[in-house]
Formats: C-alpha cells, structure tokens, sequence
C-alpha cells in the first residue's frame, strides 16, 4: 500500500484574490461616498448660515437707520420710504446704510482685511460670494413698515419678514 501524501496548498486561489479585492473595493467608495456627501451637506448648511446671517444683518441696517432718524430728530421713516418707490426694494450693506441704491443682480463681496460681506461700490472687497441680498419695505399705516429681506444664492432663496414701528414719542 503506498502512503499518499496529502498536499497542502497554501496561499490563496485567483477566486479568493477577485472576492477580496472588489470587498475592499467596495469598501472603499462607500467611504469616499460617505465623505463626499458629507462634505456636500456641510458646504449646503454653511451656506444656508451665512444666508441667515445675512438676512437678520439687513433687517438690522433697516432698524439702525430708524433708531438714527430718531437720534437725529428727523422723521422716523427718513430714507426708508425711498426704498417704496416703483421698483418696491433697495440694496444696503453694513457700513452703507442709506438705502438709495436699487437692487439690481448686485452680488455682495467679502473684504479680506475684514471679513465683511459688502457691495462693491461700499468699499474694497476682494472675492465675489454668490450672495445677493434684497430689501423691500413696504408701508402700512402711518406708524408701521412691513420689512422683507430676501437673501438669493445659487438656486436658494431665504426669506425674513418683520415689522417697523415708529416708537418715537
């Protein structure tokens, strides 16, 4: 009787290699998946960050020039019903806050020394956002303006709306 010699193989076959090379493969893109889409969600929610910042900070240009008009003794509302005229809205930025220019597609601009978001012709800026910002104010009565400012960006809009009251004595 002869003895067989049981061979063993060590190592693996061309099947095992295939099997495990596209596990780790898949392995792999789901993470690069999970990653990107990861990074996409957060540039989305940043930017919808900055958007509503940027809405409260023209409700707030709009509240800083009553309170100046009442500082200054003149009519409440002073540079504030020129944004009703037939266009129906206005442009401002922070260290600008008279509303005489219309909105017209301007885009707002981030200073680099500064880090503000302003228009162009408001001071030197450096690197153009995909910001626009628009403020519509209209009248309601003798003592109230209904405020809308709309802040548009890629293919989003956000929208604030509030109430100006004339609190004046």
């Amino acid at each position: 009787m002869m003895n067989k010699e049981s061979k063993i193989k060590n190592g693996f076959t061309l099947i095992e290699m295939i099997v495990s090379v596209a596990i780790i493969t898949i392995g792999v893109f789901g993470v690069f998946s999970v990653i990107t889409n990861y990074s996409q969600k957060t540039q989305q929610q940043k930017e919808r960050l900055i958007a509503t910042y940027l809405c409260q900070e023209g409700m707030e240009i709009v509240k800083n020039i009553r309170d100046a008009n009442l500082v200054a003794e003149v009519s409440w509302s002073e540079g504030l019903d020129s944004c009703t005229s037939a266009l129906g809205s206005c442009e401002a930025d922070f260290l600008s806050t008279d509303l005489d220019r219309y909105y017209d597609s301007h885009y707002l601009y981030i200073q680099n020394s500064s880090g503000a978001y302003l228009y162009p012709s408001s001071a030197t800026v450096d690197v153009k956002t995909p910001f626009r910002r628009k403020i519509t104010i209209t009248p309601d009565g003798v003592d109230k303006l209904d405020v809308q400012v709309d802040v548009y960006w890629m293919d989003n809009t956000m929208t604030i709306y509030g109430n100006l009251y004339n609190w004046a004595p």
